[in-house]
């Protein structure tokens, strides 16, 4: 029995010591500081750890062995170290200098996908607008992300309003009641909120913005036909940041937005402020206003809170109040007559509330909960016809991430809430365009490493609405590596949307007439395939990548105008006899050479309405899109840069097209310690569509609008003063 005893000892003694331990301190290998939040990871056991503000970093519980060490920081390059365990020396830390890189692919991690991969390694093709560009567009444009999407390959921003200047945008040529919109994950903007939303949401707190493209409901439900526009946002870090931008156009235009972020040891915060005020501008002096009149303002605190290095959470709310007003440029800027009293006003408020609760396992797991509830309020005061109503609605979710050696899978559930309530007292209408929907979400996908050059993704949702059903949602992509150079990315999507009375066509005539949803009617439904191949190249200071897509989509039950109401007067929806298919391409290219970075995207988009037999091209959707960019930069000194926008002909009606045109922007910023002075010139030739036709028709006390397809503000030139204290 001793014998036996003395056995089990020495067994649980030897395994206990078989457990050995690694430190170290990261370090840059020219200044000697430490380089925080450096990850270092042992690859063939999936485990490790990152440096703390010292640069110190620990990994514990590594097995007798030889393994290989991984540092990977962004911006330096990848070091790798072979140890045996256990080691020679227990107890020393291991100083490791990481060196900055030459111009590479920076290591990019990504959330939409919902497993956090990095870009490189994700099957979906994920585009990412980075912290740089973000915060180059934001300086240009600091009062709405509009601007920054607009310059997005594949993305065209949309005008629906002559007079409100109310805008939407386009994925893959695709209304933008196509497109899910996401601020961290959260689905905040749809339905009545929908038309305002790209004008509402300043871009000063945005880490990056990630976007995918093709039928994707399958990750966070309903919406995402075309694709989704994921705005990440910045967290606070334990070095206080504090950014600050003052704007001023020639047009009459200021904004001033301010974000703060700061943590301690338990607790962190940010706060983004931001107030945009523009007066009515007549470009074309017609008598109507081509910029709106306009007072926006934006507050988003949120506080987060740390029971541990593993386990966060957070708590937000975002408020956001506007007044907005165009139309006869007299009656807005003096008291309306009866020679001129054509004005449309928007009245707009919107809280939202925000929850995230994460845990992150020693395992790699992570549980996720996430809530918020948005309540929208907006009326609509028009010559002869107002309109208004709240909306609210709700997101909850519950997600777990599971991470095994060759598997990262995701599975959880979601409950959303969606209800629209008209001002009865306000609107003309003589039907209530009122809604109540709930939808109940089953997801779970799994991203499956099968060899180091191949990785599958598998998914599916099922998602049950209240009153139109059950939708099965199945997903796949796929990554191959022909090398680390040449990457090939292949996916299929399906989708699926909710009818909604609010569309763009609702949007531009103000919700005027519009007829409620029949009770027969059918939700639209997609699938979608994807294709991509990328290629990068780099050599010292020359760096050259080029990413071709292609895409095919395609939308059963597309929810269209009843020819026959639009004759009458009425907007009336009705589902289409034939599908609405969108196909084609996106070439995206870079290159650089030391500081000095073009840009070049193309994007040709074939839309096609199978139920139209005499006009089958969509309305407003240009064939050829091209994006130039070209900057230079001193590092911490100054930036300029050109860019220039090719728009090719659209179809207006099934007799006309637009006109194609060019657009030319330029901008220089100096940069100095603590704040930077940027110029831009936007339009600078003044394209605009009033040199080619009269927008604004007869009569002028209750006019009608012509469809927009180029710029009505004209040239606009700009200086903003960006204050900085990190």
């Amino acid at each position: 029995m001793k014998k036996i005893i003395l056995f089990l000892f020495l067994f649980i003694a030897q395994s206990a010591f078989s457990q050995n331990s690694f430190k170290a301190i990261v370090n840059d290998n020219k200044s000697n500081e430490p380089l925080i939040g450096t990850n270092v990871f042992i690859e063939s056991l999936k485990i490790g750890a990152t440096t703390d503000t010292n640069g110190n970093v620990e990994i514990i519980n590594i097995p007798n062995g030889t393994f290989t060490i991984t540092f990977s920081y962004i911006g330096y390059k990848l070091f790798k170290l072979k140890l045996s365990f256990p080691s020679e020396y227990p107890e020393g830390i291991k100083i490791i200098y990481l060196e900055p890189r030459a111009i590479e692919s920076e290591e990019v991690f990504v959330t939409s996908t919902r497993t956090n991969g990095v870009i490189d390694d994700v099957p979906v093709r994920v585009e990412v607008l980075g912290l740089e560009e973000v915060r180059e567009e934001t300086a240009i444009k600091p009062g709405n992300i509009s601007k920054l999407l607009g310059e997005t390959s594949g993305i065209q921003i949309q005008q629906t309003s002559a007079t409100t200047g109310n805008v939407s945008f386009r994925i893959q040529g695709l209304q933008g009641k196509y497109t899910q919109l996401l601020k961290d994950g959260f689905p905040l903007y749809s339905g009545f909120s929908s038309g305002l939303s790209l004008l509402q949401i300043p871009p000063l707190d945005l880490l990056q913005v990630e976007v995918i493209k093709g039928s994707a409901s399958a990750l966070y439900g309903g919406d995402a036909i075309a694709g989704i526009v994921n705005l990440v946002s910045k967290e606070p870090s334990e070095t206080p940041e504090w950014l600050t931008i003052i704007n001023q156009t020639h047009k009459n235009g200021r904004d001033i937005s301010s974000f703060y972020a700061n943590r301690s040891d338990k607790t962190g915060i940010t706060f983004l402020a931001s107030q945009s005020i523009q007066n009515a501008f007549d470009v074309d002096k017609d008598g109507f206003s081509d910029i709106p009149e306009f007072q926006q303002t934006t507050l988003n605190p949120k506080f987060f809170y740390y029971f541990d290095d593993a386990t966060t959470l957070m708590l937000g709310i975002s408020s956001s109040f506007e007044h907005r007003a165009g139309g006869d440029i007299y009656a807005i800027q003096n008291t309306p007559d009866s020679l001129h009293s054509f004005i449309e006003k928007n009245k707009s408020n919107r809280t939202t509330s925000q929850l995230k609760f994460e845990k992150k396992y020693r395992n790699g797991n992570i549980l996720t909960f996430k809530n918020s509830i948005n309540d929208f309020q907006r009326d609509i005061f028009v010559t002869n016809n107002n309109f208004g109503g709240e909306q609210i609605s709700s997101y909850s979710d519950l997600s777990y991430l599971l991470k095994t050696q060759k598997h990262n899978i995701v599975f959880g559930y979601n409950l959303l809430t969606d209800a629209f309530v008209e001002n009865e007292k306000l609107s003309l209408t003589a039907n209530s365009l009122d809604y109540n929907y709930y939808t109940v979400g089953f997801f779970a996908q799994d991203d499956w490493d099968i060899t180091e050059i191949t990785i599958f993704q598998t998914g599916l949702r099922i998602d049950y609405n209240n009153k139109y059903g059950t939708f099965f949602l199945p997903r796949f992509s796929a990554l191959y590596k022909f090398s680390d150079k040449l990457h090939a990315r292949i996916g299929y999507g399906s989708g699926y949307k909710i009818p909604t009375v609010f569309t763009s066509a609702a949007e531009a005539k103000a919700f005027k007439n519009v007829m409620p949803i029949s009770s027969n009617m059918k939700s639209e439904t997609s699938q979608g395939l994807n294709l991509d191949i990328s290629y990068k190249f780099f050599m010292n200071e020359f760096m050259f990548t080029i990413n071709q897509a292609f895409y095919y989509t395609k939308i059963y039950n597309a929810l269209i105008l009843q020819p026959d109401s639009l004759a009458k007067g009425f907007l009336m929806y009705e589902n289409a006899n034939s599908s609405l298919e969108t196909k084609g391409f996106d070439t995206n290219i870079k290159v650089a050479l030391d500081e000095l970075v073009l840009f070049v995207d193309y994007t040709y988009t074939d839309v096609r309405k199978n139920y139209d037999k005499i006009n089958p091209y969509l309305e407003l959707t240009p064939k050829h899109k091209l994006n130039m960019t070209l900057t230079y930069e001193e590092e911490q000194s100054w930036r300029t840069g050109i860019e220039a926008f090719y728009t090719g002909k659209q179809y207006i009606n099934k007799f006309t097209q637009s006109r194609d045109y060019w657009t030319i922007g330029f901008m220089i910023q100096k940069i100095f310690k603590n704040f930077s002075i940027i110029g831009n010139v936007e339009n600078i030739f003044d394209v605009r569509q009033t040199k080619y036709e009269r927008v604004v028709n007869k009569p002028y006390n209750n006019p009608t609008f012509k469809p927009i397809y180029a710029p009505l503000d004209g040239v606009v030139a700009n200086v903003a003063l960006e204050l900085k204290i990190r």
